[in-house]
């Protein structure tokens, strides 16, 4: 066999297997084709649907899909400045993915206690990354997604809140409440 033979025979191979996973995305994802308990070979083809994401249906785009919630920091200085942070700024993508994660468990979380101590552990990490910071307010929201249509008339962004609080250093706290005991 020569070499152009063996380069050909890798193309087609290569063809194959694309076209293939092709026809599942279409078969799993578009038709939302159900291939559980249909046999060993329909149980295999499913599991790969699930592995590779071909039975995802790719509606990201679709009308219905909201957006993510979100959690941003407002930091101010002593001198009353603010600065706006998010958790992960410039991270690589797994990053962000394990970010928008723990956003998305605290949105979910019923719990006002674990969510005001998930809150002040972002917002320790916020003044770790701005040593200067007086005080921190986190805020946890969702902003809708606009329609093409409103998108192309400039509308407004409309973000529905979720979480507020207002967050100070420990060595803060403990001034002004002392500066408190002491005024007349």
């Amino acid at each position: 066999m020569g070499r152009a033979t063996m380069d050909r025979g890798r193309a087609l191979v290569l063809l194959a297997a694309a076209a293939g996973h092709l026809g599942l995305v279409i078969l799993l994802g578009a038709f939302q084709v159900d291939l559980r308990d249909r046999g060993r070979v329909a149980d295999a083809v499913a599991g790969y649907g699930r592995l590779t994401g071909a039975d995802t249906k790719y509606s990201f785009f679709a009308p219905g899909v909201g957006s993510l919630p979100t959690a941003t920091f407002e930091v101010v200085d002593a001198a009353g400045a603010v600065t706006t942070d998010r958790l992960m700024s410039g991270a690589n993508a797994e990053a962000e993915l394990r970010a928008g994660n723990i956003v998305g468990r605290f949105w979910r979380e019923e719990d006002p206690a674990l969510k005001r101590t998930i809150a002040a552990s972002w917002a320790g990490k916020m003044f770790a990354r701005h040593p200067g910071a007086a005080s921190v307010v986190v805020r946890v929201e969702e902003c809708q997604v606009a329609s093409m249509h409103e998108y192309h008339q400039k509308d407004e962004l409309r973000c529905h809140l979720h979480y507020q609080a207002k967050l100070v250093p420990h060595a803060k706290l403990r001034a002004a409440q002392a500066a408190d005991r002491e005024a007349p």
